[in-house]
């Protein structure tokens, strides 16, 4: 998976290096153009020089010396001070070091795993972010030279103390990166506390956290109605400043979300679905979207630039269904006098597990003498009194090709319910399914339909009044036209 992963890394890192390397060598024909702009101010008046760009009409129609004499206070007046001029020269070797330096940089040097000691790791990230803040450093004195702005009294404390802390976001952004691989097939737990204790260090670190697996472990305490486990999904909730992307390399625009990531000045954490050893390209991109349909691998972006609001900067755009807590599917089985029909399930994470090799035994043909059977997504919403003695179950294909009910085994009722509660969790943060939102939805639907009836209602009465006056109108004219008739009478008007 490795192997799919690091050439949009090292893509993203050829042109971070190529962009650096551009902008020095630009700086330096800045300051060479300085220099000889400076070079003009101090002997452009010479005799020599000025009979030289002067050509043949400085020998026939001008006196050059009584000219170097006039020119000599305004172009020296214009030269720099011998200080300054020092500091620029001293920049262009510098600053040729270090784009010679970014031209052959490797990838390697900046790609650590995360078996690596902790502290290691650290001292090597701040290694990385200290030889750029060189680079950034040497730039921005050198651009303050060229508009004359640098002011040794003020500016050399200032860049004395100058580290990578001091990089605004459009700097950052231009970093090469520096990358740790994270492998969360095993030991889940132990490998995001590490990953967190780094993210701690406020480095804009790119973390690639790397999964095939689905495979995990409960505690067999652990209640379905509140789970307490930390998972790499969460990290936006406990981690507000850290970018986070997951998605899998079979998903739409992966790159140009990837290339997003690595692109943040914040820390940020790319968490990646992709394929198993010996896996083919068919049966993964089979895989990964049962992964996605079934919540068991939601794909998600947060980025805390997008807005100010937390909420707001959350996309699960690339998810199915998404006003949905599960997207469902339709499985062939026989109706009760045994006629062919459809039987519509809920996809779970534990109809995904089914098709696992490394899930599927915690499925089980459903026991004659079990407890009550309930199908899985029932049982989920039971406390956990009302789930003594009752069997969750799914319906999944059989042998067959008819669906037949499965029993699912605790550890995997746990990883359902998980995904099911952060599935939640996003869908309330994304807007999509928010509580406090659908409840002023209701109450405004009330009040609006409340408003309505009124309004409905007054003009029924308003309608009622003149069909009534219309008819009593009526009445009195055929009473008229009547007694005229019979009278023999004329009949005003």
């Amino acid at each position: 998976m490795k192997q799919q992963v690091l050439p949009s890394v090292e893509e993203v890192w050829r042109e971070r290096c190529k962009e650096l390397v551009d902008a020095l060598a630009e700086t330096i024909d800045e300051l060479h153009g300085l220099l000889g702009l400076d070079e003009h101010h101090r002997h452009g008046h010479d005799p020599d020089q000025l009979e030289r760009a002067l050509g043949p009409l400085a020998a026939s129609s001008l006196d050059v010396g009584s000219l170097s004499r006039v020119l000599e206070g305004s172009t020296r007046s214009r030269a720099m001070a011998p200080e300054r001029r020092e500091r620029v020269e001293a920049l262009i070797p510098l600053l040729l070091e270090l784009r010679k330096q970014w031209s052959n940089a490797p990838l390697d040097a900046a790609l650590i795993d995360i078996d690596r000691p902790d502290e290691e790791i650290r001292a090597l990230a701040e290694a990385h972010f200290s030889r750029l803040a060189r680079v950034f450093r040497a730039e921005r004195i050198a651009q303050l030279e060229i508009r004359s702005k640098y002011e040794a009294q003020l500016h050399d404390a200032v860049f004395a103390e100058f580290t990578w802390r001091e990089l605004g976001p459009g700097e950052l952004r231009l970093c090469p990166p520096f990358l740790v691989l994270v492998n969360f097939d095993t030991d889940d737990g132990a490998r995001l506390h590490e990953l967190m204790w780094l993210l701690e260090s406020g480095m804009p670190i790119k973390a690639l956290a790397l999964r095939s697996g689905f495979h995990d472990h409960h505690r067999a305490d652990s209640d379905i109605r509140v789970p307490a486990r930390m998972t790499v999904e969460t990290l936006p909730l406990a981690m507000r400043g850290v970018y986070f992307l997951q998605a899998t390399l079979t998903a739409q625009n992966f790159r140009e979300h990837m290339l997003a990531a690595l692109a943040s000045p914040r820390p940020s954490v790319i968490s990646i679905l992709g394929p198993r050893n010996d896996e083919s390209d068919d049966a993964f991109v089979a895989r990964a979207e049962r992964a996605v349909r079934a919540r068991a691998f939601p794909m998600c972006v947060y980025d805390p630039d997008r807005d100010e609001r937390f909420v707001n900067c959350f996309d699960l755009s690339g998810n199915p269904s998404l006003e949905n807590l599960w997207t469902t599917e339709a499985l062939p089985g026989l109706d009760s006098e045994d006629q062919p029909t459809e039987v519509q399930e809920a996809f779970t994470f534990a109809h995904f597990a089914a098709s696992e090799s490394e899930l599927a035994s915690e499925l089980d043909e459903l026991p004659a003498n079990t407890g009550i059977p309930v199908p899985l997504v029932e049982f989920l919403e039971l406390t956990r009194p009302q789930r003594v003695g009752k069997t969750p179950f799914i319906w999944v294909a059989g042998s067959d090709g008819n669906a037949v009910r499965k029993s699912v085994g605790r550890s995997l009722v746990l990883q359902c319910a998980e995904r099911m509660h952060l599935w939640r969790t996003f869908q309330e943060l994304a807007g999509v399914d928010n509580p406090y939102v659908n409840a002023s939805q209701i109450a405004l639907r009330r009040e609006l339909s409340a408003e309505r009836d009124a309004q409905l209602e007054s003009l029924r009465r308003e309608m009622e009044d003149k069909a009534l006056q219309r008819e009593k109108t009526a009445v009195t004219n055929a009473v008229r036209r009547l007694v005229a008739r019979l009278s023999g009478a004329a009949m005003n008007p």
